[in-house]
């Protein structure tokens, strides 16, 4: 039997090192619960939060997959908002993969979106880390995972995403060089 989660902590562990802090998020007795690792240290001024236990609805989201969310602000409800998503993920049967978005962080925390004008977490590739971090294989090599990277985005940022799609949406922050482990940036659109 293959224990993704030992496999994507080791992974962590690998290229962030040990978590600083862990925080367990639940969602309903019938799910499995999530967990979000942060590191500090690896990105200059940054944290990143890992998720951890995602992996284990690749029957329900389609993927087996973990994500990291890279931010240099709001560190104490990073990690609330990033299992919030993947919980939505779950509960709506989103098939995961690069370009997806979630909406309606308003509905978990008005302050964070009035505050930093962010009201959805985008999934894509990762970025900023070695192109290794992407994939998590098993033992035998048999079978892989992956690691998504997800970012804080603007309502009409979301929009321009939606109506254009994620290859238009990713040029555009590329093209207008933006950092998106920025919470407090100015929206693109």
């Amino acid at each position: 039997m293959i224990h993704y989660g030992e496999l994507y902590y080791d992974h962590y562990s690998t290229y962030l090192r040990e978590p600083s802090n862990r925080e367990v998020f639940t969602s309903s007795n019938d799910l499995p619960s999530i967990q979000v690792l942060m590191y500090e240290n690896v990105f200059e001024e940054c944290r990143v939060f890992n998720s951890l236990g995602f992996s284990k609805v690749e029957d329900i989201v389609g993927m087996n997959a973990e994500v990291s969310m890279v931010v240099d602000g709001a560190f104490d409800l990073t990690g609330y908002l990033l299992a919030s998503a993947l919980f939505v993920c779950i509960h709506n049967k989103i098939q995961m993969g690069r370009g997806i978005a979630i909406k309606g962080l308003e509905k978990l925390d008005q302050a964070f979106v009035q505050t930093y004008n962010k009201s959805a977490i985008y999934f894509t590739d990762p970025y900023a880390f070695p192109d290794e971090y992407r994939h998590v294989r098993t033992p035998t090599g048999e079978r892989e995972g992956r690691v998504l990277l997800a970012f804080f985005i603007t309502e009409s940022e979301c929009e321009y995403f939606t109506r254009y799609g994620a290859d238009a949406f990713e040029d555009l922050l590329e093209e207008k060089d933006v950092d998106p482990f920025q919470v407090n940036r100015e929206s693109v659109i």
